[in-house]
């Protein structure tokens, strides 16, 4: 589906790289690869995200390893709402057990 890569690409604009180097998941996975990591494996979480908002999806069912991922998601929808107008409602996670 086109429209993930592009709306990917229309957050990724709006996405500080300081808020995605915080992600545990980007320092786990660059340390496990002894390398600077990729810009692929960096910008993955801004993908989710616009997965997630591209539905307007108002409760995401999670683990507790993407907790995180979907809190940027709820931050950019917020940043986007602020600077654009009410368009995508921000996700609430639904913990799963498993």
């Amino acid at each position: 589906v086109p429209e993930h890569a592009e709306l990917a690409w229309i957050l990724g604009c709006l996405t500080n790289v300081p808020r995605l180097l915080r992600l545990p998941q980007w320092k786990m996975k660059r340390a496990s690869q002894n390398s600077e990591g990729t810009v692929g494996l960096l910008t993955y979480p801004v993908l989710q995200a616009a997965d997630i908002l591209l539905y307007k999806s108002t409760r995401v069912p999670v683990g507790e390893d993407q907790v995180l991922h979907l809190e940027l998601a709820q931050d950019i929808a917020q940043h986007f709402n602020k600077k654009y107008g009410e368009f995508f409602p921000v996700p609430k996670a639904i913990l799963s057990e498993l």
